[in-house]
């Protein structure tokens, strides 16, 4: 702990002086419980294994070693490290331990896409059937080893849920992951945030914006009908009402349908497969079951890859 004693020294500053004082002591204390390892929040003890282990593997240049290694381990929540206290504590980063193995993980990781392979014919290569022998890998192990990994390691995906006003907040949301270049290869939709995931598995970034163009105040309004600035300015007063008994009557103040129609229009009759094609996006539609006890349907390229995504 801190002490928060005054000393002599902190006596005769000024109250400026001491407040940075303050933040100084904070901020090292910060410090020292990240260089601290030991925390009851993830097993330190596996990390600290698994980071030694990883390290004399690389400096023995032992390749089939850091293969079994990343086999092993490569999860993303191993021993608790994404544990939300463990990042709670500073500014940026956590535990140096965590920080060192996801470092180390890494550096295994780009030293088995950068070996090179021995040539043909010579010891450690055992012909073009994928197999390793005498350190020796092939293309096609290591192919497979990164498939393996990427997916037991998983991918990022954006899971847009179902409700009539979600669909324009999700709208906003896709737009703003997308113009910063954060929008995942994988998104998922249910109810109205299905029609905000077709729009992004179906366009590429062109048609995106595009779309949003279609769908901001310039050219569409969100109470059903286009704008004409002009009509706007003397109709404002009958809109708002228009909005208020829509949400008296339908439970929320913007027209839902403008979003489904300006989708419907963008999407067109495009199925599974083709959008994947198009995009290399992996759409995903989730449509629940009828009687509300069952397990819900997932509509995608690999599951239904010729159905036509704004049909469903």
């Amino acid at each position: 702990m801190v002490s928060q004693h005054k000393t002599p020294l902190q006596s005769n500053l000024p109250p400026q002086a001491r407040h940075n004082l303050k933040t100084l002591t904070k901020v090292l204390y910060n410090i020292n419980r990240r260089q601290n390892a030991a925390s009851k929040y993830y097993d330190y003890r596996l990390i600290y294994e698994r980071l030694q282990a990883i390290i004399l593997t690389r400096e023995r240049e032992d390749i089939l070693g850091l293969i079994n290694l990343l086999r092993s381990g490569l999860v993303r929540n191993l021993g608790n490290i994404t544990a939300f206290r463990l990042y709670d504590r500073a500014y940026a980063g956590t535990k140096l331990l965590i920080e060192d193995y996801i470092t180390q993980v890494t550096l295994a990781i780009d030293a088995v896409a950068a070996y090179s392979l021995p040539p043909q014919g010579s010891q450690g290569s055992q012909g073009s059937q994928g197999r390793v022998g005498y350190g020796g890998l092939s293309s096609q192990s290591k192919l497979d080893f990164l498939h393996d990994t990427r997916q037991a390691f998983g991918r990022t995906a954006l899971v847009l849920q179902g409700g009539a006003v979600f669909g324009l907040c999700h709208a906003g949301v896709v737009k703003a992951l997308a113009l910063r270049g954060l929008l995942p290869r994988i998104v998922v939709g249910s109810g109205a945030g299905a029609l905000v995931a077709a729009v992004v598995g179906v366009c590429n970034e062109g048609e995106l914006l595009e779309f949003w163009e279609r769908l901001g105040e310039e050219d569409v309004s969100l109470d059903g009908s286009v704008r004409r600035d002009s009509e706007d300015r003397r109709s404002w007063l009958w809109k708002y009402w228009g909005r208020l008994g829509r949400y008296v009557s339908e439970g929320y103040f913007l027209d839902v349908v403008v979003l489904e129609r300006c989708v419907l229009d963008t999407v067109g009759d495009v199925t599974f497969e083709e959008a994947y094609s198009r995009t290399r996006k992996v759409l995903n539609i989730s449509i629940p079951d009828d009687y509300g006890n069952g397990m819900p349907s997932l509509f995608n390229y690999l599951t239904t890859p010729n159905v036509v995504s704004c049909n469903i």
